[in-house]
């Protein structure tokens, strides 16, 4: 019971999170470059705050640009495009904090020129050419819930595409905060038990009934896959090997890529190939139906039509696809160029086997809620350094919730192979999924 409170509190901050990012990205611009529009009767106002800056650098303000990003990843600014607004200067941090005044016939272009989000660019120039000049690394947009976009990056494996949708970042983030929603009310409910009956049911018979709730064994593995990724990540540094980092990105975009990546990172590297390999066994057996939502939970489909001996040899091919998709998922964070070195691969790989691990016994909801949480959750707290405290008492917690995981977890590892020794496989955990 105590163990089933500790881990609820974690599922609370978890929550709070969630109010974060809708606050961040709705209430209160959270972006590198923050714009607004003070209108006066000769004209308006384009207040401007930046950050992240040379310090003491030269800055062009510039609505509405045309800006193109070559192969290299160098991007250009169209000179005839969009409305020099005025130059600013950054003071010795970096930072800009400036008023600056738009007369009245450009703002009459500016609201008439046929865009309905204006965006406003913070940029500097390295080289300058006849109509276009390179921006220097640092230049910054402002983004906004109403920035648009027009597509979104999927990952079939080691492969990308890109689906054409229209969206603003808003309209995206609303969605996805949706879905964990549902994701998360269907973690709550199963699969076997509710959580808080999971956790009555722990104060008689005992702390591996927090396993029959999904929620519950997710909070459970969480903590553990994070810091033991965090040590394997720490004792490469240590013997010189790279694991390299994320580039810098502006705090609204990381809100919404952190909120899409375990989605498509689960659909890409878990049901395919665990939850292929899943269908096509069943396939082969002619239970189509099955085979299909076995995509959505393939331990139980599994189990619904295979017999005891059926399903030992299946799981081979379970464990194999288990180990492949680790080791993709590992090489991905490489190879796709997100800036991680080659030391990633092997703490990436490693929490890919946790995040199989959930996604086969539980179900996908428990498989994006543990990469949620690994990549969003945590995250959240340090995207603004007024949350930055709270942020570091959580990681702390989930130190302490970490030690305790580690133990339930090589606990019911004994247990369950102790029982299959005496041939109770039958009634231990696993088999009930």
């Amino acid at each position: 019971m105590i163990l089933g409170i500790a881990f609820l509190i974690l599922l609370a901050a978890e929550f709070s999170s969630f109010a974060i990012g809708a606050y961040y990205v709705y209430d209160k611009p959270t972006s590198d470059v923050v714009a607004e529009t003070l209108h006066t009767a000769s004209g308006a106002i384009l207040e401007v705050n930046a950050t992240g800056l040379d310090n003491a650098s030269r800055r062009t303000i510039w609505v509405d640009p045309n800006v193109t990003t070559n192969d290299t990843g160098s991007q250009f600014i169209d000179l005839h495009s969009g409305f020099v607004i005025g130059n600013v200067t950054a003071n010795s941090s970096g930072d800009i904090s400036n008023r600056i005044p738009i007369d009245a016939s450009t703002l009459a272009k500016i609201q008439s020129d046929g865009q309905s989000v204006h965006t406003v660019w913070v940029i500097g120039i390295q080289s300058a050419q006849a109509t276009s000049h390179q921006l220097t690394s640092d230049s910054e947009q402002n983004y906004s819930a109403s920035t648009e976009s027009s597509g979104i990056i999927l990952f079939v494996t080691l492969v990308t595409v890109e689906v054409p949708i229209n969206f603003s970042l808003g309209q995206l983030f609303i969605v996805l905060w949706t879905i964990y929603l549902i994701l998360f009310a269907m973690a709550l409910n199963g699969p076997i038990r509710s959580l808080w009956s999971a956790i009555k049911s722990s104060y008689t018979k005992g702390m591996f009934a927090l396993f029959d709730n999904s929620m519950l064994a997710t909070l459970i593995v969480f903590p553990v896959v994070t810091w033991v990724t965090i040590a394997l990540s720490l004792l490469e540094q240590a013997g010189g090997i790279s694991t390299g980092s994320l580039p810098p990105a502006d705090p609204l975009i990381q809100f919404v890529e952190l909120s899409i990546a375990p989605l498509r990172e689960e659909l890409g590297f878990r049901v395919i190939p665990i939850g292929v390999v899943a269908l096509l066994i069943l396939f082969s057996s002619g239970k189509f139906r099955d085979g299909l939502l076995a995509l959505w939970h393939p331990s139980r489909y599994l189990k619904k039509n295979d017999s005891p001996e059926n399903y030992k040899r299946h799981l081979r091919s379970i464990y194999v696809a288990i180990i492949l998709s680790s080791v993709l998922f590992g090489i991905a964070h490489v190879l796709l160029g997100a800036g991680w070195g080659p030391g990633k691969v092997l703490s990436a790989a490693v929490a890919g086997v946790g995040l199989a691990g959930l996604y086969y016994v539980y179900g996908l909801p428990a498989a994006i809620l543990l990469h949620w949480s690994i990549d969003y959750f945590l995250s959240a707290f340090d995207l603004n350094p007024s949350l930055s405290t709270a942020g570091d008492w959580i990681t702390f917690y989930t130190l302490f919730l970490s030690v305790v995981g580690s133990v339930l977890l090589i606990l019911l590892a004994v247990r369950s192979f102790r029982n299959r020794q005496l041939g109770l496989s039958e009634n231990t955990w696993f088999s009930r999924k």
